[in-house]
């Protein structure tokens, strides 16, 4: 079941280089049929990665080199059958 859907603004910063971008992610939050809770992230409609983890770390457009993004902005999304 889904319980959250959101676009967070992720904001990089290169330690190597020092460049600074930004990506937009769509996030979706889920609870399983036994109860855990997950998430699961998106760019541009392509599955991807956290990009808050050393995995889904985005690669500096300048150096190449991969850095783990923060969280600049949330906005939640309405959930499918929500009405309104």
């Amino acid at each position: 079941m889904i319980t959250e859907l959101a676009v967070e603004h992720v904001e990089f910063t290169c330690g190597h280089c020092w460049h600074q971008w930004a990506a937009d992610y769509d996030v979706m939050h889920y609870r399983d049929e036994d109860g855990a809770d997950w998430e699961a992230f998106s760019k541009a409609g392509i599955p991807a990665a956290s990009p808050y983890s050393t995995g889904g770390g985005a690669a500096c457009p300048e150096c190449h080199r991969h850095w783990v993004g923060h969280l600049g902005s949330r906005h939640l999304l309405p959930l499918p059958g929500a009405g309104g």
